[in-house]
């Protein structure tokens, strides 16, 4: 059977369902169906945001419809904790107003508990077979599980022969049954490992999902565990999910673990903001473990960055315009270098094309020297929660409003030349008068000494992207590493929120990969001259090309290194450019 689809089926089924439910008020029937599918509408966006965008439907069935129906019906709502809705669905299911005759429907109705202790010992033993072999089982093996229960084994006849003849929660066909829908089987694994596993201890229910913590198989009845305990025993909640945010072995399951926990704190309405600034800390902590970001995944990190950034990143100040919660408000002093030389020495070409796989570009090729002077730049890539702070501040009419749709502490993206001088002119502007900065050194040197907020040159970009290191291909020693930025080897295939990756010796983030970064710097040849007006004019016509530096999350890894350069006309507006800036003491014309 195809699964149903929202606006041919479900909301034709529940309209005419509340309209015999209400057939004298059609006010009243249309305000009910109407709640119940903007429910089902939430449902699934919710399980597409936690699953993935492929993942297959709840509300998929007739049944299911139904399921909803009793429920939303009996509740006046669907419930906001997902555990919840899926234990009224699972006793509802079991309740039976249905069946082959009366006598099955008070035998059922009976010992509906029974029954649902006897589908989640399958759906826990199912479970356990993996991704693959889990989701299905044949009769010979359903019955030697529940043959193992004693308890069981009085209903086993009556419970085959029911799932075999009118479905409940199993359904079979040819021998073999199933879950109605994978999400029951996954709640009913969550209420056995409450229920059964952790009678006597939570610890004995950490040290059985100890080896899950990564498994996306496992996902959904880890939080659903969290959610079920949640509804029955708030407090116990809470400490597992303390426990679970401090879980793991090695640094990929410690991120997994603590992403699991903080996204169950925040499915949870009140799981309360003491627990969640615990969660939070917890990945900052994470963060800032420099081992732990050399050992783990960067996908498994980047969804625990996204977690942090929902719950609120304490690495940023809300009451400092989103800027980074330091004294420097962020920004990182980079000396005067008189030795320093931008781009690739000819001497270095063979080197540099063996670790990038590739041939180096005749335009990055220089052997002039280029001193740099002192300059300040931002630790991180401009954020989503920054840029949304100068718009509110002033009103900016930004070019594409999905600019502000990623999480606060991505780096924003979308943004073009002139959105970033404009930000870099408001920060100024703010760093000079608002009271709230006044405190902090950066604001001194702005008030007093005339210093200016300003993209960086490509050549202040590139002093900084190295991290000291002289004539390193990247920021860091050594060869291409996915798991030191994010490019398209690191498998994350969209920008993640800043820091998930290793700084460099300048503790600097996310210098390559993530965004390209707009300079202020024009698309000329090296060598760089220092005195030539016009390589930094930001006053030039606006389609002479402007440099971006440092590569994305969909690029290779040849672009994601200190000396690639590439160039776009500055009203160019793309999903994987953003930029950073800095502080400079020399005028900006």
């Amino acid at each position: 059977m195809q699964a149903l689809d929202h606006e041919q089926h479900i909301a034709p089924m529940v309209r005419q369902a509340y309209a015999c439910i209400h057939p004298q008020d059609r006010v009243r029937h249309n305000e009910r169906a109407d709640d119940l599918l903007a429910g089902i509408l939430r449902l699934e966006a919710e399980r597409r945001q936690r699953v993935g965008e492929n993942a297959e439907a709840l509300v998929d069935s007739p049944l299911l419809v139904r399921l909803m129906l009793i429920v939303h019906l009996n509740n006046r709502a669907l419930p906001d904790q997902r555990a919840d809705l899926f234990d009224k669905a699972i006793n509802a299911l079991l309740q039976v107003d249905f069946g082959i005759d009366t006598t099955n429907n008070r035998e059922l109705s009976a010992d509906w508990t029974l029954y649902r202790d006897m589908a989640q010992q399958l759906a826990f033993s199912m479970h356990q077979q993996g991704a693959d072999q889990g989701r299905e089982i044949e009769e010979p093996a359903l019955r030697a599980i529940l043959r193992a229960e004693p308890e069981f084994q009085p209903c086993l006849e009556d419970f085959v022969r029911h799932a075999r003849q009118r479905g409940s929660v199993l359904e079979e066909r040819d021998g073999a049954y199933r879950f109605l829908h994978l999400a029951l089987q996954e709640f009913l694994v969550a209420r056995y490992l409450s229920e059964v596993t952790g009678r006597d201890s939570r610890e004995a229910m950490l040290s059985f999902l100890a080896g899950r913590l990564e498994d996306p198989w496992w996902r959904e009845p880890i939080l659903l565990l969290a959610g079920y305990q949640a509804g029955h025993a708030a407090r116990s909640a809470r400490e597992l999910l303390r426990a679970l945010a401090e879980a793991g072995g090695d640094a990929s399951a410690q991120f997994a673990a603590a992403e699991l926990a903080a996204t169950a704190a925040l499915e949870w309405r009140e799981s309360g903001e003491p627990l969640r600034a615990d969660c939070a800390q917890h990945i900052v902590r994470l963060l800032n473990d420099d081992h732990a970001l050399a050992t783990s995944k960067p996908v498994v990190r980047a969804r625990a960055g996204d977690r942090l950034a929902q719950l609120g990143d304490p690495r940023f100040d809300r009451e400092h315009f989103h800027l980074p919660a330091d004294e420097m408000l962020g920004f990182v002093r980079i000396a005067a270098d008189s030795g320093f030389m931008i781009g690739t020495r000819r001497q270095d070409v063979a080197r540099v094309s063996k670790v990038i796989g590739g041939k180096v570009p005749d335009d990055e090729i220089n052997d002039a020297p280029t001193p740099t002077s002192e300059f300040w730049i931002a630790r991180y890539p401009v954020t989503v929660g920054q840029f949304r702070a100068f718009v509110e501040a002033t009103g900016f009419s930004i070019g594409d409003a999905d600019a502000l749709a990623d999480p606060d502490s991505r780096p924003v993206r979308l943004v073009n030349w002139h959105d970033a001088q404009a930000w870099c002119d408001w920060l100024n502007e703010t760093l000079a008068t608002s009271p709230a900065c006044a405190g902090s050194p950066v604001a001194h040197l702005v008030r007093e000494h005339g210093w200016r907020v300003a993209l960086p040159s490509e050549l202040e970009w590139e002093k900084a992207a190295r991290g000291g290191l002289s004539g390193s291909v990247f920021p860091w020693a050594g060869d291409a590493d996915p798991n030191r930025a994010n490019y398209n080897d690191s498998q994350i295939s969209d920008t993640s929120v800043v820091g998930c990756f290793a700084a460099n010796d300048f503790r600097l983030f996310d210098m390559v990969g993530n965004v390209w970064e707009w300079t202020r710097s024009i698309y000329l040849p090296y060598p760089y001259d220092l005195a030539d007006s016009k390589r930094e004019d930001v006053k030039a016509e606006k389609d002479v090309a402007r440099v971006v530096r440092g590569g994305a999350w969909g690029t290779r890894r040849d672009y994601a290194r200190c000396a690639f350069r590439l160039w776009y006309p500055p009203g160019s507006r793309f999903d994987d450019i953003g930029f950073r800036v800095v502080l400079r003491s020399s005028p900006v014309r």
